[in-house]
Order: structure tokens, then C-alpha cells, then sequence
């Protein structure tokens, strides 16, 4: 028997050569279509480039891609293009993206509960509908559309929280502010003490009271701008240009502080001493004197008619306005001849 045949089958050499021949090409075949149908892919799958300035820990081929928290892709390759760049190749499902569109935003972000990576993609409103071979540019200006929230990302975050703010300055400062607000106790409890009081004592709303306290603060700002604007007069004034008039100036406020001030509170020092006394008497004539008034409506009333009588008293005359005074003299007959001869009136009359 040939070495080249099967013990029970009729092979002889070319029939051999013709099998191998056979099985070599179905398995260039095989290996050719297998090579071909990656790069095809499903007719309903498209490839979309995302061009970033970070790719998030652990993305690389293979890891899942999420919208809404549904998985819609992968990622096929990660390639750099430059200058800090990278376009990471997504491949998603057609079916599945419901009109995703250009302006969409990405988050790098945990995928489960172990902290494997995914890349969520999060849908927004306008923009143009992703196609096949679409590159979406999420850097430079639009980096802000990016967001690292891997886990690696946030365990970085928390070792720059306790490195750099749970430090024992902070520890001291806060036992410096509250030793502060210790000593602060007496105030707030004083504050709370008024507080029960005025609630306990009130009479008018606290609505009356805040419209009161409101029309006080209208003078505020005008106070306000009047002090900015002598502040200001300090610096822009042509008068205290002038070294000379700075310096009277500046001994102006001196002589105020240091004589005038001074005397000033030795005047009411003494003032006090000896004229103290006397607030209670003023206070009571003044209570007296407003008493004396009456209501202010009776007051008003008064005044008018006593200056209409004043008015009706006086004349009008070619030499000015002259009282009308009229005198009954016919008691006293003495007078009343003289007068009436004087006056030109006939006796007996007024």
C-alpha cells in the first residue's frame, strides 16, 4: 500500500493532490470572509467619531457605549489626531438612537457597580442627525461637553479634598471660630431675650413696622452718595491741591478734635450740673403749650377765622388800609361834643 493512502479507500495521487488543493482554498476562503466581515458590520450600524482633549479612565476598545442608560454601541478604536486631541470611534446601533444628534454630550462615566468605564451619550435638542462617518467635535471651545465622572476621577477628587482642605489648618481654624462663637453666647442670648420680649409686648404688625423701618432707609442712599461724593472731593478738590491748604486742612480737624470736641463736653458737663434740673419744667411747659392748641384740626380752624376778622376789620382808603373801629360815646356826653366837632359828625352819633 502507498504511504499516501487509507487503509479501505481507493486515493491514489491525483486524487490526493485535487482534496488538498480543495481544502486549501476553502480555508483562504474561510480566513477572507472572516477578515471582510468586521470591517462590514451590520448593514444597520453606523461609526461615528467624537474628537475630545480627555478620554476618561479605562475607555478603550470594547467598552460599552449608553444612551439614556440603554447600551447602543461600542467603542471600535481610540486614535490620536494631535495637539492633545483624540477621536475615539464609536460603533452604534442605528435602530437604537432615535434621532441622536451632533449636539450631543458626553460623560465618562461608571457603566455598573464595579466602576467599569462607560461612555454615556445624553441627547439634546437641534443639531443634525448622526450618519455614517459623522465626527462629532467635543474640544476647544465645546470641551465644556465633556465631563470625566469615572471612578477613577472621583477617587482623584476625593484625594485632592483630603489633601488639600482637611489639612490641621483646618482643624485649627475651626476651633479658633468656635472659641469665637463662644464668646458670642451673652450677645445672642440678649438678642433672643428681645426678641420674646418684642413678640410678648407688640402692639403694632410687624407688617407697620417694617413699612416704618422701610421709610427710614430711604435716606440711606442719598447719605450714602453724599459720603462717596465728599470722599471724593477729598482727592478731586483744587483747594487741597495745594500743600499749604492741606496742612491748614489737616490742622482744622485737629483744632476740632483736640479744642473744640473737648470744650464742647465740658460746656454740657457743665450744663448738666445746673441746668438739669430745669429739662422737667421745660418739658412741662412745653406740654402745657401744646395742650393750649388744641386737636390739630380745631387749631387750623381758629387760626383761619381769627385772620378772616382781621382781614374784615381794616378798610381800604386812598392813604392805605385803616382800621374800623366804631366807639359808643353817648355815656359820656363830655367826650362825644369835642369829638363829634373833631370828626365833623353830628352830636349824639357814633
Amino acid at each position: 500500500m502507498p504511504p499516501y493512502a487509507l487503509p479501505g479507500t481507493e486515493v491514489g495521487p491525483w486524487r490526493a493532490r485535487v482534496l488538498g488543493a480543495c481544502a486549501v482554498a476553502i480555508t483562504l476562503v474561510g480566513g477572507l470572509v472572516w477578515r471582510a466581515l468586521p470591517e462590514s458590520g451590520a448593514p444597520e450600524d453606523i461609526r461615528v467619531a467624537v474628537r475630545t482633549d480627555q478620554v476618561g479612565e479605562g475607555v478603550q476598545p470594547g467598552t460599552d457605549v449608553r444612551l439614556d442608560g440603554v447600551k447602543v454601541g461600542s467603542v471600535a478604536a481610540i486614535t490620536a489626531v494631535g495637539a492633545g486631541r483624540e477621536d475615539i470611534e464609536l460603533v452604534l446601533d442605528r435602530t437604537q438612537l432615535f434621532g441622536l444628534t451632533d449636539t450631543l454630550t458626553v460623560d465618562f462615566a461608571p457603566g455598573n457597580l464595579f466602576g467599569i468605564s462607560a461612555v454615556q451619550l445624553i441627547s439634546q435638542a437641534g443639531g443634525t442627525e448622526l450618519r455614517d462617518g459623522s465626527t462629532v467635535d467635543l474640544s476647544g471651545e465645546h470641551a465644556g461637553r465633556v465631563r470625566d465622572a469615572t471612578l477613577s476621577a472621583l477617587l482623584r477628587s476625593t484625594g485632592q479634598l483630603t489633601d488639600k482642605v482637611l489639612t490641621t489648618q483646618l482643624a485649627d481654624l475651626l476651633r479658633t471660630v468656635s472659641g469665637d462663637l463662644r464668646a458670642f453666647t451673652p450677645l445672642l442670648e440678649a438678642l433672643g431675650a428681645t426678641l420674646r420680649a418684642y413678640a410678648d409686648t407688640r402692639v403694632l404688625a410687624p407688617s407697620d413696622l417694617a413699612g416704618s423701618f422701610g421709610a427710614t432707609l430711604t435716606g440711606l442712599p442719598p447719605m450714602l452718595t453724599g459720603a462717596v461724593d465728599v470722599l471724593d472731593a477729598a482727592y478731586t478738590n483744587e483747594y487741597l491741591r495745594s500743600p499749604d491748604n492741606l496742612r491748614r486742612f489737616a490742622e482744622f480737624w485737629d483744632d476740632m478734635q483736640y479744642d473744640l470736641l473737648p470744650a464742647v463736653t465740658r460746656t454740657m458737663t457743665t450744663a448738666e450740673t445746673h441746668f438739669g434740673t430745669l429739662m422737667p419744667i421745660m418739658t412741662m411747659i412745653f406740654d402745657q403749650v401744646a395742650a393750649s392748641a388744641g386737636p390739630a384740626g380745631g387749631t387750623t380752624e381758629q387760626l383761619a377765622t381769627l385772620i378772616e376778622r382781621l382781614g374784615a376789620a381794616f378798610a381800604q382808603t386812598p392813604t392805605g388800609p385803616v382800621l374800623r373801629v366804631a366807639v359808643e360815646l353817648d355815656t359820656v356826653p363830655g367826650l362825644a361834643g369835642p369829638l363829634a366837632a373833631l370828626l365833623g359828625a353830628s352830636t349824639g352819633g357814633r
